[in-house]
């Protein structure tokens, strides 16, 4: 299952975000790729809203410290690989924290494989200075959960 939405703002992204978020649970694994600036952290942060974290905390992309945790209804472990090549990213040891909450990952081409079975891919592509085009796929029970996101967004 595939979906592409177009966003016209950061708003958007964040609202898009908001939504994904009625749909996690602990354990869930969400794949982010896209270059530089494209929206994934934009995206995080609306996750982040919709599953409570603290408004006073800033959501920031964790390229130098790797993994941010943000307590909210489920934990959040937002990961960024942009600064390790694969063999590092394997060495995180990072399907340990599915057992514990929700596993963010951006720059997920990094991965040598995906984790798991169940998880869902948000690719990011620049249309213009402020429009994306963000495409969802869906792997095992994220097909089903998708059909039902897409439900949702018409």
């Amino acid at each position: 299952m595939k979906i592409e939405i177009i966003s016209n703002s950061e708003k958007d992204t964040i609202n898009l975000g908001k939504i994904l978020g009625n749909f996690v649970k602990p354990g869930d694994l969400i794949l982010l790729y896209g270059e530089l600036g494209c929206g994934k952290t934009t995206f995080v942060k609306g996750l982040a809203e919709s599953l409570e974290v603290n408004p006073e905390i800033y959501i920031t992309s964790p390229s130098f410290s790797l993994i941010n945790i943000y307590e909210g209804k489920y934990v959040i472990y937002h990961v960024d690989l942009y600064r390790l090549e694969t063999a590092e990213v394997d060495d995180l040891g990072l399907w340990e924290y599915l057992n514990n909450g929700i596993v963010i990952i951006e720059w997920a081409d990094r991965l040598s494989s995906p984790l798991k079975e169940d998880y869902i891919e948000v690719f990011f592509e620049f249309l213009n200075l402020s429009k994306r085009k963000i495409t969802f796929v869906g792997y095992g029970e994220w097909q089903e959960l998708l059909r039902e996101l897409d439900l949702g967004l018409k």
